[in-house]
């Protein structure tokens, strides 16, 4: 993939989804593309800014991280692997897989708060509404504990 030509485009659709396009070349139509939670999206960027930005290469594997309503790996420092847990606790079969790129414009896409944003090759991107953009987003870390049976208690800090 070309790291300098590459953009990513993030767009709200639904009141709680978002799309995530990346564009390996800065004028190219083929992406890949992701439909995520709002939720697990400011989980997502919340533990970037917070710990992932700052894994070290002597930190790697990390895997099965429990964080809010997320379950992180990172295999590299190129890629974050991230699955979901469903209301009662169970860990989603499904994941998604992104390069770093996307979790850094993430972060920054939902700390700007702004109704629109400047992507990677200057393109204007939506930007979530202040809805999704609320103090939760900017609280710290809270402590997860797992029960036996898989049951997820969280507390806030």
């Amino acid at each position: 993939m070309n790291k300098q030509g590459e953009r990513v485009e993030i767009e709200r659709i639904k009141e709680e989804i978002i799309e995530i396009r990346y564009f390996d070349e800065e004028h190219g139509d083929r992406y890949l593309g992701w439909k995520m939670s709002v939720k697990n999206a400011i989980d997502l960027a919340r533990w970037w800014r917070n710990e992932g930005q700052q894994t070290k290469k002597k930190q790697l594997p990390v895997i099965d991280y429990k964080f809010f309503s997320i379950l992180i790996s990172m295999s590299t420092q190129a890629r974050v692997e991230v699955r979901s847990f469903d209301q009662y606790g169970r860990i989603s079969s499904l994941g998604f897989s992104f390069p770093r790129k996307v979790i850094e414009h993430l972060d920054g896409w939902l700390q700007d708060g702004q109704q629109s944003q400047k992507s990677g090759n200057g393109k204007e991107a939506k930007i979530c509404s202040e809805k999704c953009f609320n103090s939760s987003l900017l609280m710290g870390p809270r402590q997860v504990k797992t029960h036996g049976r898989g049951d997820l208690t969280s507390e806030t800090s």
